[in-house]
């Protein structure tokens, strides 16, 4: 905080220069022994507190105040001065004059003052910087300007506008959860040309952050472009990957206008999976992916004769090359729609008809849930099974019967699901199966079964399934000590230890919904 001391007298203004030694670690204390000269200073950097006497040379201290509160109404001041007249202080508080002082003050009353006007001044600011981030949220999504003209001047100013993307992964993330503050963001890009109060950055929502640096010219665009660099190198040391994405905006367009542009870039444009450093307008070519098609075909004859642990291994090939790539998660999206079309397309009877591809259509736009290509395998991987799982093999075959299992346990993982008697109704041997299970699928029946009921518990505590019991039957178990001491042994905690974690995150994102503390 900048704090002005102006007094004419000099053993009082170096009286008051040893008491205000006390602020210095936190705060800047500049000193005068005149009006004009403090006025003067005042347009260069400008103070937050102003302790003043009243009659010096040149212009007095209320007329000081007067020109300080015009040229900016945020600015406090407190009045120092022998002359006890109410007219002084009437006059005062006309201009935001936050306290009146009668010389000669002791030390204690004159720091209880001063501690009581900044705390003021604090609040004040906090109140102003979050009605002023969400009327510039307001004009970022929406092409209203509310009519006040310090939010008319914000959108006719030059910005870099920048905006953050932190991917959503498996359990929430958001900027708080690593502490990455907005004030780290300001200093970013502060210089002693451009104070960090002049920065505005504000969270849309706890995975979007916009950061609007002011320009006094275009060419500027350039000196920050060097610190966005530098931040983007930092960011992708983070656990989640996020995307950076850069845009001019010129007095003559709208906030949201520039900021609909950027969006729409950095959405298209994204990288899956990795970081991005995207800028306004920028369009990638899609990369060619002839070669993955291959593999798909591949992967889709392994799965088709319930060859699993193949089909698996084709799809991580598939998608390690796709990670190679650098895809967009647009021409991703667009590739695993078309994967699911055609794989699904092949298992229609010859007289079904289009008709037949509508009666399941996957929602790619789960995308977005996932971070990485770890996630998005789990998620494939349990479509195509799916798909094949579905289908009633023609013969015997035991690979052809896995894919049935594993539908038939996703399907009822909840009940008693009997290997003997599914061996039976199929008319194989309950030992071949069994091997030929853990053989497809790295796991035995039993394995596999507890892993995917810990999997689904997981998800119910996530979604706010609070009792334990009630978790614990929901997937299929009634002995709730015996679920408990499965979970930890797979998860590697108690479920209470996870969902207790698991609700720290939520009330942590939807206490960031709002501008972020510094």
């Amino acid at each position: 905080m900048n704090i002005f001391l102006v007094e004419d007298e000099h053993w009082a203004l170096a009286e008051m220069v040893e008491l205000f030694k006390a602020y210095e670690a936190a705060h800047s204390v500049y000193t005068f022994d005149n009006g004009d000269d403090a006025l003067s200073a005042a347009s260069k950097v400008r103070p937050h507190l102003v302790l003043t006497d009243i009659n010096m040379p040149g212009i007095d201290g209320l007329e000081l105040i007067k020109k300080l509160n015009q040229l900016d109404p945020s600015i406090k001041s407190m009045i120092i001065s022998v002359h006890d007249r109410f007219e002084y202080a009437r006059q005062g508080m006309h201009f935001g004059v936050y306290d009146y002082l009668l010389k000669p003050v002791k030390k204690d009353a004159l720091f209880k003052a001063v501690d009581k006007a900044m705390q003021h001044i604090e609040n004040d600011s906090k109140q102003r910087e979050e009605w002023m981030n969400g009327s510039i949220t307001q004009m970022l999504l929406t092409a209203d300007i509310p009519e006040y003209d310090v939010l008319r001047a914000v959108n006719g100013r030059s910005y870099c506008m920048v905006l953050l993307v932190l991917e959503q992964g498996k359990d929430l993330n958001n900027w708080k959860e690593f502490r990455i503050h907005c004030s780290h963001f300001k200093k970013c890009f502060a210089n002693k040309l451009l104070p960090e109060t002049e920065i505005h950055c504000l969270d849309l929502d706890c995975l979007h952050r916009v950061v609007l640096i002011p320009l006094k010219d275009v060419m500027q665009s350039g000196h920050v472009t060097e610190n966005l660099s530098l931040l983007y190198q930092q960011l992708k040391q983070l656990e989640a990957p996020v995307h950076l994405g850069f845009a001019v905006k010129s007095g003559k367009n709208s906030l949201y206008e520039t900021f609909a542009k950027l969006k729409q870039t950095v959405e298209e444009q994204m990288t899956f999976g990795m970081p991005s450093f995207l800028t306004s307008g920028t369009k990638n070519q899609d990369v060619e992916i002839g070669s993955v098609w291959e593999k798909v075909r591949v992967m889709e004859i392994h799965y088709k004769k319930g060859e699993i642990g193949k089909g698996q291994e084709n799809l991580h090939q598939i998608l390690e090359e796709l990670r190679q790539k650098q895809i967009t998660k647009r021409q991703l999206r667009l590739f695993i729609r078309d994967v699911l079309f055609s794989l699904r397309y092949h298992l229609l009877p010859a007289n079904a008809g289009m008709a037949g591809m509508n009666d399941a259509p996957e929602d790619v736009e789960v995308l977005n849930r996932f971070s990485g290509y770890v996630q998005l395998f789990e998620w494939l991987n349990d479509q195509i099974v799916s798909l094949y799982g579905r289908q009633e093999p023609m013969d015997a075959n035991p690979k052809r019967l896995v894919p049935v299992l594993l539908q038939l346990i996703h399907d009822h993982y909840q009940g008693s699901i009997s290997l003997q008697q599914f061996a039976a109704h199929h008319h194989v041997s309950l030992g071949y199966l069994s091997r030929m299970f853990k053989s497809q699928t790295g796991l035995t029946f039993s394995e596999y079964m507890a892993a995917y009921r810990i999997r689904k518990a997981k998800e119910l505590l996530s979604s706010g399934v609070e009792r334990l019991q009630d978790v614990s039957h929901l997937v299929g178990y009634e002995d709730t000590k015996h679920f408990s001491h499965l979970f930890k042994k797979i998860v590697g905690e108690t479920p209470i230890m996870y969902a207790k974690r698991n609700a720290t995150k939520q009330a942590s994102m939807k206490n960031n919904g709002g501008s972020e503390g510094e």
